[in-house]
């Protein structure tokens, strides 16, 4: 992040008073219960979001090389992503053409792919999803004159992240579906970052709320009262939108020391945990030494897969700073997986029982605000 930002940021905690009440916005939100529980609504979500995109993918450093590939599945399309041979990026749809069986386990990842070759019948595609053989067949297919190369989907690379659109070719326009947020994404050199590990979960409670508890530090002083509210500040976030996306930043109680100092020496890196929520699925944090990325996949109203993965500024030079990185890793699925999602859980649980009608997002949860205001407007206007 530019230093000219980090200033800009700083300066607004500085003028923020003692309980960073100038950081808060200017109204309240009141939500439907409806909006996490409704299946039809999330029905709507998932077409208007996931499959029409563009949605967040991977990181470019999950595929260094090229035959290094990654397949998941958005509102049940399932897509892989191959890196080519002269670097650039191809998106498939995950199914032969043939009779439709998976070419790689749909939720998988690897390297030195060469071929996709069908399990079922031994089809066979090139890496860039182009028919090449049917085994065995005889010249049973001689006759068929669809064009059976693998279904392409739009990809786009740029600042060090993958972008597709599971619906559809439409191409993506990164810079603009960053909305501004380019300009710091872009400073961070994600690109050259190192891939340390990741980890995959299922929970029992609407997508959305994945990214609920990331949007707020109101939080933190009674959910993670011996974790994180000893170090990290309870009384706001700074909030910015671009587009649809935000960041939230979470600012340690050290932070006022900062800001006490000559404006030229302010370096916010050391004190934030910086949040940038690519919507619908992707969330992207600088800590400060590491950068975390969580990407989020519905799969159904009231179910959720999360992966969380680890990645180091640089290759770490010995198991002692590869450990490191992984501790980190090991706390951030620690206090989400026995303090947060738990919470999520019943709070989706209590919505889904009907006697709670409505949430409540206070001035100081802009940032919560921003995100459900964006969803809200989409499904309006798929549904007027």
């Amino acid at each position: 992040m530019r230093h000219q930002r980090q200033v800009e940021f700083l300066e607004r905690v500085a003028n923020a008073g003692p309980h960073l009440e100038g950081l808060h916005g200017e109204s309240s939100m009141i939500n439907s219960a409806s909006a996490y529980t409704d299946p039809d609504r999330f029905a709507v979500e998932q077409r208007v979001l996931f499959r029409d995109g563009p949605v967040f993918f991977a990181m470019s450093v999950d595929l260094p090389d090229p035959g290094s590939y990654r397949a998941t599945t958005f509102d049940g399309i399932p897509l892989v992503v191959v890196r080519q041979a002269d670097g650039s990026l191809r998106a498939v749809v995950n199914a032969c053409r043939h009779r439709g069986a998976a070419l790689v386990e749909t939720h998988s990842q690897g390297t030195g792919l060469r071929v996709f070759s069908c399990p079922y019948h031994s089809w066979t595609y090139d890496t860039a999803g182009s028919l090449t053989a049917r085994p065995m067949s005889a010249g049973a297919f001689d006759d068929v004159t669809l064009n059976c190369d693998l279904h392409q989907r739009a990809v786009a690379e740029k600042h060090g992240m993958i972008f597709v659109r599971p619906g559809g070719t439409e191409p993506i326009d990164v810079d603009q579906f960053l909305s501004g947020a380019e300009d710091d994404l872009g400073a961070f050199d994600l690109g050259s970052y190192t891939f340390i590990d990741s980890r995959t979960n299922e929970w029992d409670f609407n997508w959305k709320l994945v990214f609920d508890t990331f949007t707020e530090s109101y939080h933190i002083r009674t959910l993670h009262k011996q974790t994180l509210a000893p170090t990290f500040d309870s009384d706001g976030v700074i909030f910015e939108p671009f587009g649809r996306n935000l960041v939230s930043i979470g600012l340690r109680k050290s932070v006022r020391e900062e800001v006490a100092k000559p404006r030229d020496e302010w370096s916010l890196l050391p004190y934030g945990t910086i949040q940038y929520f690519l919507v619908p699925n992707g969330l992207v944090v600088h800590q400060v030494d590491h950068v975390e990325v969580w990407t989020v996949e519905p799969l159904g109203v009231g179910r959720v897969r999360t992966t969380t993965a680890m990645y180091a500024p640089t290759p770490p030079a010995s198991d002692k700073a590869h450990n490191y990185f992984m501790k980190n890793l090991d706390l951030l699925e620690q206090v989400t997986g026995t303090e947060d999602f738990p919470v999520m859980e019943r709070i989706y649980a209590n919505l889904a029982s009907g006697a709670l009608p409505e949430l409540v997002y206070g001035r100081l949860e802009q940032p919560l605000i921003h995100f459900h205001t964006q969803i809200n407007q989409a499904y309006a206007t798929a549904t007027a």
